[in-house]
């Protein structure tokens, strides 16, 4: 389990994550994303700012849960990635499937 924080801001809920997303970590904010699937939140900007290492894992996840909202008239976008989540998104070419934003007003509006 990894420090997470949200905020709802409207329709949309913001996930402040802390720490690695490895896999187990991962694991468990799988489930967390799907609960808010549950409750109908479909507009999810995680903000990665304390996130220095995913997985190749987490990206599938990624995708999938993205899939998900897409599936629910939402979407999943991202804030302020660190150099390596960055690199990882770039060679996993997951930055042309889902949106970055490195300020939270510009990802705000873009729901």
């Amino acid at each position: 389990m990894i420090p997470l924080q949200r905020d709802d801001h409207g329709e949309v809920t913001i996930l402040r994550i802390k720490g690695e997303l490895d896999f187990e970590n991962t694991v468990w904010l799988r489930g967390e994303l799907h609960d808010l699937l549950k409750h109908n939140r479909v507009r999810v900007l995680l903000d990665m700012a304390d996130v220095d290492i995913i997985s190749s894992y987490t990206v599938g996840v990624f995708v999938a849960f993205a899939r998900d909202l897409r599936d629910h008239g939402g979407d999943l976008k991202f804030l302020n990635l660190q150099k390596r989540v960055k690199q990882t998104f770039e060679a996993t070419r997951i930055d042309h499937i889902l949106q970055v934003f490195d300020a939270e007003a510009d990802a705000l509006k873009s729901y």
